[in-house]
């Protein structure tokens, strides 16, 4: 059977300052791709102008003038254009929830067609892949985020990209708190020795960020850092509430603040999962909670299952100390299994 045809969307010159960008959740975790910043604008762009209910049209044609916007030059390079577009041509690492004991890479485009015409005018159309269509298209069952295209097409730095999209992605739980070392591998300092002391990450990463979201996007946010001790080990973030007009514009089908806190419950409750047998109170699970995330990430497994989440990491842990009270409860019976576990994740979060 011969291949359907796809008609391509053409550009839409110079009313994209309308764009939204519908980007679904399994495609948050891009930000562990080596995709660069005028990467990821080019993948948003193709995100803000497909219609996200009608697969039939998965082509969009870039012209020169959105390229080279894209891009951040003022004369498209060929040769750059080419490397960037091979980039998005790679396979990306997919996390659904569909694999429990594995992955799934696939690959994002199928077709990357480059032109120029008679006039030195260039257009490139792309077109995802039929493996990708579910991650692009019709995204009501698996809920994403909803974005001005122009808010990203003005960043700078890739970092205040990623941020943006982490903050975007929570904001429904502000204020929130993440571990400072967390915040340093979504922002890919963590193996930076110039950010080792929180001054310089906080000076030359946090304050800069800052200033160009607050300046350039409606994701403005205020933060402040936790302390245990004298050692700063979290960031607490407070977004700015929305103004009226953009929240007007957000599409019915967009995933609800309702499923979002659900899917949130559900992230944070995976480590009480290997804890389920001993009944716990909920205020004996929010004081294991909070020595938890304490605890430093060298103490906790590394191994290729965790597939660098933190969330993963924590749920391994918690396995990890709960076949080890079994074991000693074996040899020696543990009147107080709660006692006994927070001991000992006090004594790691120590170390």
């Amino acid at each position: 059977m011969a291949r359907k045809k796809i008609e391509p969307i053409e550009s839409l010159g110079k009313d994209t300052d309308k764009l939204m960008v519908q980007k679904s959740k399994p495609l948050f975790a891009l930000w562990r791709s080596e995709l660069t910043l005028a990467e990821f604008k080019i993948l948003d762009t193709y995100l803000a102008r497909i219609d996200s209910h009608n697969p039939d049209k998965r082509a969009v044609v870039f012209e020169k003038g959105e390229l080279e916007n894209l891009l951040g030059v003022k004369k498209i390079n060929v040769a750059d254009l080419d490397e960037r577009l091979s980039h998005l041509m790679t396979t990306i690492k997919i996390e659904d929830g569909s694999t429990k004991r594995g992955f799934t890479r696939i690959a994002l485009f199928e077709k990357a067609a480059a032109e120029q015409d008679d006039y030195g005018l260039w257009q490139v159309q792309l077109e995802c892949t039929r493996s990708a269509m579910k991650y692009v298209f019709n995204l009501d069952n698996i809920g994403y985020l909803r974005y001005k295209l122009r808010c990203i097409t003005a960043l700078k730095s890739r970092q205040a990209y990623i941020l943006f999209i982490f903050l975007e992605s929570n904001r429904f739980r502000t204020p929130f708190e993440v571990e400072l070392e967390e915040l340093k591998t979504i922002l890919c300092c963590e193996k930076e020795d110039t950010y080792k002391q929180f001054k310089r990450f906080n000076d030359l990463v946090l304050k800069r960020i800052q200033k160009e979201l607050n300046k350039k996007t409606e994701c403005k946010f205020q933060y402040e850092p936790i302390k245990k001790g004298r050692s700063v080990v979290a960031i607490r973030f407070m977004l700015e509430t929305l103004p009226k007009a953009s929240l007007e514009e957000v599409d019915e089908n967009q995933m609800t603040l309702e499923q979002w806190q659900e899917e949130a419950v559900k992230e944070k409750e995976l480590w009480q999962t290997p804890l389920e047998e001993f009944n716990f109170t909920q205020e004996q699970y929010d004081e294991l909670f909070s020595v938890l995330v304490t605890i430093p990430d060298f103490n906790l497994p590394q191994s290729s299952a965790c597939y660098g989440s933190i969330d993963l990491m924590r749920y391994h842990y918690m396995d990890q100390k709960v076949k080890e009270i079994k074991r000693r409860d074996k040899q020696t019976p543990i009147r107080s299994k709660f006692l006994y576990i927070l001991k000992l994740m006090k004594q790691d979060s120590e170390k």
